[in-house]
């Protein structure tokens, strides 16, 4: 039975961060594996709108996969969706349609009901967002990021002519992408400017993977991930199966992202990892749906801590304290 916590949770997600209206044409995405979840915002939203549909679909392989022609045509139809499919849709072309038709979209990934426990969830997601708009306006205006953090991570990223994406976690206009908890601003670079060392001393948001034992270092070059280091064996065995041969367009810088929630820390869970305050996400993989060049049906993203970021010169965070 859902707590009352949990519930307040729902409730924030669907009416503050959704937006949600009576008349709105509201879609819910669930497989089977969150099927209870979903059930469970589905009432609480049929109370206010009783036409919210919920459709359960087949499970997706990974991240940005592309989900059936049926589903593509529902969430074309609909003006406020929250996908709690296990994998996320954000990066997929199906969603960037629904965005260009109309709707809103909660991306809503990797749930499980400890995480409607988190306070992440709970955090007034308006205050934040003059500071997602400061980072975000940033990445607009700028040419190069450089991103350094103490455990070894030094790399650049060309951004001349790409906008940045505003993700304070609420959507209110058509077209509108939200993550909740993920508090974030985030910028495409251009596919073959970035260069250098990632260190990757957080997470890597794939089940199976999440909170690392073991640092994963990512060697950078002409925008792509030419080697991925670590002393655990196994992780490197998995992420070279994973993207495949070095010229594979899965290896490409697709995403650099601040984390903006003061509420949310590692857990190994996408969206509180990519949100959490002081840590940086780099996306490999799709970036065509969020301004960029990149075209293919994957995304996952790499967490790591205490960063510091300048752009242009201009340090925005120092060791994971934000300085606008």
């Amino acid at each position: 039975m859902i707590s009352e916590v949990q519930s307040k949770a729902v409730e924030n997600i669907l009416f503050n961060c959704g937006n949600l209206q009576s008349t709105d044409r509201v879609l819910i995405l669930c497989d089977s594996s969150t099927r209870d979840l979903a059930e469970a915002f589905t009432s609480r939203a049929r109370n206010v709108n009783p036409t919210t549909e919920l459709m359960e679909i087949p499970a997706l392989p990974n991240h940005g996969a592309e989900p059936g022609e049926d589903t593509k045509a529902a969430m074309c139809r609909a003006t406020l969706i929250l996908s709690l499919c296990r994998y996320s849709l954000a990066h997929s072309q199906a969603r960037l349609d629904s965005a260009h038709a109309g709707a809103r979209f909660l991306s809503l990934p990797l749930y499980d009901w400890d995480l409607l426990n988190d306070e992440c969830l709970r955090v007034d997601y308006l205050a934040q967002a003059g500071r997602v708009q400061r980072f975000t306006d940033a990445f607009t205006n700028g040419h190069e990021v450089h991103v350094t953090t103490a455990a070894g991570t030094n790399i650049k990223l060309g951004i001349s002519g790409r906008t940045g994406n505003y993700c304070p976690g609420l959507v209110k206009v058509a077209g509108d992408l939200g993550s909740p908890p993920d508090i974030e601003a985030n910028v495409s670079p251009i596919e073959n400017s970035a260069e250098g060392i990632v260190v990757v001393d957080g997470s890597i948001t794939m089940p199976g993977l999440g909170l690392l034992n073991a640092p994963v270092e990512l060697e950078v070059r002409s925008g792509r991930v030419v080697a991925f280091r670590s002393s655990n064996s196994t992780y490197v065995s998995f992420l070279n199966e994973l993207f495949g041969d070095t010229d594979s367009p899965r290896r490409v810088v697709a995403e650099c992202g601040v984390g903006l929630n003061p509420a949310a820390k590692l857990t190994g869970t996408m969206l509180t990892d990519e949100g959490a305050l002081g840590c940086v996400h780099f996306g490999l993989g799709a970036n065509h749906t969020m301004g960029g060049l990149n075209r293919v049906d994957f995304h996952l993203d790499f967490v790591f801590r205490d960063v510091s970021l300048a752009v242009d010169g201009q340090q925005l965070l120092n060791m994971g304290v934000p300085l606008i």
